[in-house]
């Protein structure tokens, strides 16, 4: 009996050993394609909150920045940075709607608890707010301290007109995005949702592309970047090779010439599109760390000096493109656009004063100042627009 066991075993045993090879094989195989992909989106994964990015000094440093009550209401690992994004048609990347950390984005990928009511409500003024990061509330300590969210509350509180029953600010903003996304998004989306005002403050991407080299009309930012490099690894996988980059960057900054031609370029085809609707259009050049005239608090200089050591003529290059921004925005005439540049609105402000978390992002503390400064510009153009909201 026992010998007839062991002459099943040995008969069994090389199928036994093919099949643990086999099974040894795949599992090996399934970790070596998958541990890449996960090693890619955790990289990414890791800047989805600000307190992710940064160690406990770092973290009490940044405190300065917010204002008491709204910080302890949420720890730095629980404000949202730069969040989720899922591919989305036409910009290539958009906000992924859900709860992302202390961010809500909604089916339409705005952040915003409530959805868009198509056909907007009578008595409704609808502001459509857009931009990178700084215009998505990167950093802010609540939904509600985003520039946006601020300025809905100031409308509310104190509204220009008292026929307009009610007014709504949208954030359509997403962390990296240029102008050129904005306009696309105005074109393709925001002139079709019945907005009476579009803003868009921005600016600062562009400059910051064109200092990396990008050619903001046809670039790739991070989210699309992590897409393409899972997309490419698949297709390695697959074994069709690495897909062809068809995007090119320069070894140098794009001149500052171009960067505010090309930023033009976007804001009148923007304006086009919202004027097919009668729609208003606003341009507020933002604020940044290299061209405003702040008194620098010591860890402000510091983050000044960090970029100075990856650029040398960062703040140089920065001044030069929001000059001549400055200047061919506003020699844009058009009925229903409006450009505002703010970009000196803390000059006044002592080193005592500390706003920036980095070199374009602000807690509530600066997100306070823009949004009062756009209430107040807003208040003569709210006044003139009021009947359009009715």
């Amino acid at each position: 009996m026992r010998s007839r066991a062991k002459i099943v075993l040995y008969s069994l045993l090389p199928a036994l050993v093919i099949v643990g090879a086999g099974g040894l094989g795949f599992l090996l195989g399934r970790f070596s394609l998958i541990n890449p992909i996960a090693g890619e989106i955790g990289t990414v994964s890791r800047a989805y909150t600000l307190g992710n990015l940064l160690d406990a000094d770092e973290k009490s440093a940044l405190s300065s920045v917010y204002l008491e009550d709204n910080l302890s209401r949420t720890p730095l690992d629980g404000i949202a940075w730069a969040i989720a994004n899922v591919p989305t048609p036409f910009l290539g990347n958009g906000p992924m709607p859900g709860e992302h950390a202390n961010a809500t984005i909604n089916n339409m990928q705005f952040r915003r608890r409530t959805e868009i009511a198509i056909p907007k409500p009578a008595g409704t003024f609808r502001i459509m707010l857009t931009g990178g990061s700084t215009a998505f509330g990167s950093g802010a300590p609540a939904q509600d301290k985003t520039i946006g969210g601020i300025l809905e509350k100031l409308l509310a509180v104190t509204p220009p007109s008292g026929s307009i029953l009610r007014y709504e600010v949208v954030t359509a903003a997403n962390p990296a995005w240029a102008s050129t996304h904005e306009r696309i998004l105005i074109e393709n989306r925001l002139s079709e949702l019945q907005p009476d005002l579009v803003i868009s403050f921005s600016g600062n991407n562009d400059v910051h592309w064109g200092q990396a080299g990008n050619n903001v009309l046809w670039f790739r930012s991070y989210a699309d970047e992590h897409y393409f490099r899972l997309i490419s690894k698949a297709y390695e996988y697959a074994g069709r090779g690495p897909l062809p980059d068809v995007t090119q960057t320069s070894a140098v900054p794009v001149p500052p010439v171009i960067v505010s031609s090309r930023l033009l370029k976007n804001v009148r085809l923007s304006w086009f599109a919202l004027n097919q609707h009668a729609i208003p259009h606003l341009f507020i050049l933002q604020p940044s760390l290299a061209v405003t005239s702040k008194k620098l608090t010591t860890r402000e200089q510091t983050v000044l000096d960090s970029r100075i050591e990856d650029h040398t003529d960062h703040v140089a290059y920065f001044r030069a493109c929001y000059r001549l921004i400055n200047s061919a925005l506003q020699s844009f005439d058009a009925d229903g656009y409006r450009f505002i540049n703010m970009a000196g609105i803390f000059d006044e402000l002592q080193a005592d004063n500390e706003l920036f978390i980095d070199s374009y992002h602000f807690g509530d503390k600066g997100n306070e100042i823009i949004a009062q400064h756009i209430y107040a510009a807003l208040r003569d153009l709210l006044t003139q627009l009021e009947n359009i909201g009715s």
